[in-house]
């Protein structure tokens, strides 16, 4: 199964990283999304962590448990024999997957041990610094950790974490709000190894962070011209949902979906010629 189809980007020399999976297939998130990106070709597989009141790293993305599953309540408030008892009843082909749990970090890791994936660990802006070295020694106690990334919107878990894993590539993620020199030399200043920028970001903020020397993935893309305008500028990586010329032949819900999509990408393209600072 082919991530991206692209006559412009040849094969094997972009790494593709499957946003909470290869979610356009299976709800984000989720070992079946996972698992879908270990039988494709991703070279990665991002996710988003956060801490139950008992202390289990789980696979979620916002802080309460209402947008994914058939539950409610605030993850930090919640311990992980309650959260396991939920199903996740939101996302792509949700009908095929029946009975889906929430994922623990742990569950994630060993299927991107299985598929030869590299984890690309999203840290929640929201989570307690005091926490990092407990998540720092579960990391390092796995004998695959020369394989993750992690990346995260705060300036002090990024500054943290990296102390305490210094081996461990930490990337800088930035909002579709732009990118300073200030955020560059952040990174540099803190030994970090990239940045993680929106794609909807004009040339010259991408052309700034490539040329500083940093690593640089871009998230999250969806469209093959967009694909191959930053290929171009020189990133490192791409995060997608899915990134082929072909439109899906399912539901009518994921043809609008899809649809949205495409207009989303030359609305943002649009404007972002208007936004450089």
């Amino acid at each position: 199964m082919s991530v991206y189809s692209s006559d412009l980007i040849p094969s094997g020399t972009m790494r593709m990283i499957a946003h909470t999976g290869y979610s356009a297939v299976a709800p984000g998130n989720t070992l079946p999304a996972y698992i879908a990106a270990g039988k494709s070709d991703f070279w990665g597989a991002e996710c988003d962590i956060r801490r139950t009141k008992d202390g289990v790293w789980i696979l979620i993305h916002n802080e309460n448990v209402d947008d994914m599953t058939d539950g409610t309540g605030k993850v930090s408030e919640m311990t992980y024999a309650e959260i396991s008892q939920l199903t996740i009843d939101k996302g792509n082909n949700l009908e095929q997957y029946p009975g889906t749990k929430i994922a623990t970090l742990t569950e994630y890791l060993d299927v991107c041990k299985e598929y030869g994936l590299h984890p690309v660990i999203e840290l929640k802006p929201e989570a307690d610094i005091d926490t990092m070295e407990e998540l720092a020694a579960l990391l390092l106690a796995r004998e695959e950790r020369d394989m993750f990334y992690i990346i995260c919107f705060s300036r002090d878990l990024c500054v943290r974490i990296k102390e305490l894993m210094p081996q461990t590539p930490v990337y800088y993620l930035i909002s579709n709000e732009g990118v300073s020199r200030e955020d560059i030399d952040f990174a540099l200043e803190n030994n970090l190894d990239g940045m993680d920028i929106h794609c909807y970001l004009p040339d010259e903020y991408i052309s700034e962070v490539v040329a500083s020397g940093l690593d640089v993935f871009v998230w999250t893309v969806d469209d093959i011209p967009l694909a191959e305008r930053l290929y171009n500028l020189g990133i490192n990586a791409i995060t997608t949902n899915s990134l082929t010329q072909e439109k899906p032949s399912g539901t009518f819900r994921q043809q609008i979906r899809w649809f949205f999509r495409d207009l989303r990408y030359y609305l943002n393209l649009f404007f972002a010629r208007f936004s450089v600072k």
